[in-house]
């Protein structure tokens, strides 16, 4: 399908609809023939974007891997990917968060079912106590991923959990902390030389509780595949699609 609806033009109604954002690579002033969203538009994406007649790409992140990719021009990686995106007529534009709401942590809970159990504009949710591992495991059920990790007592006891996603520092895990009667957090990605040793120090400490890390692109994904389905209401002249980057990681099986 093809219009003569230009990506600028996308982008103008996503920004009177829901926020600001800023194009990343390709032609503002092009046609678009369909929209993709996905956390990260990596290669693989790319390639199921043209391989399904999209060419505008919706991402939460950047196309390459930092917010200076000037540092990547003589890249051999870089050049690729951006002969790619040019020899295909790609635009990416990487959307911000919406200003009134936490959208993708609303669209979390709602991947996890949990929408029942808390309030859409707070971060902590009431569920059936069980044990940290009972939780672990239903997390990774719901949002089908395999390199969920988890810091604590696999047996402690678990109801009041608080919900975040993307990167955590300490100074915002500290300040989650503070919630009274909090057993456990569930976060998409700490700085692992802080938020997770501080964690374990608050465990040692005499805290009973448990970490669990989605990983960045779990935590964000659901908010992704929502930002699908909005962009349909305000873009009908052309097909729009969710495609998932896809968890980065697999696990290795213990030994026998």
């Amino acid at each position: 399908m093809s219009s003569s609806l230009t990506a600028r033009e996308v982008a103008d109604r996503i920004r009177r609809n829901r926020g600001g954002g800023a194009f990343s690579a390709g032609n503002p002033e092009a046609s678009v023939t369909g929209i993709v969203t996905t956390f990260t538009p990596t290669l693989d994406v790319l390639r199921k974007a043209v391989a399904g007649g999209k060419n505008m790409i919706v991402s939460h992140e950047q196309p390459f891997w930092n917010r200076r990719p000037q540092t990547f021009e003589k890249n051999p990686t870089y050049a690729f990917k951006q002969d790619f995106i040019a020899r295909n007529g790609l635009i990416v534009w990487r959307i911000d968060a919406p200003r009134e709401v936490d959208v993708p942590r609303r669209a979390l809970a709602r991947s996890l079912g949990w929408e029942r159990y808390g309030k859409d504009d707070s971060a902590f949710f009431r569920l059936p106590p069980g044990s940290l591992v009972d939780l672990a495991n239903s997390i990774r059920r719901s949002l089908r991923i395999s390199a969920l990790r988890v810091i604590g007592d696999p047996q402690t006891k678990v109801s009041k959990v608080a919900l975040t996603h993307g990167m955590m520092l300490v100074p915002e895990l500290q300040g989650i902390l503070q919630e009274p009667e909090l057993d456990a957090v569930v976060i998409g990605e700490p700085v692992e030389w802080e938020a997770s040793p501080y964690f374990m120090d608050v465990i040692a400490s005499g805290r009973k509780m448990g970490l669990l890390v989605l990983g960045q692109e779990a935590s964000e994904e659901p908010g992704c595949r929502e930002t699908a389905a909005w962009l349909k209401s305000i873009v009908p002249e052309v097909p729009v699609e969710w495609i998932p980057a896809g968890e980065p990681f697999w696990v290795l099986e213990q030994e026998q």
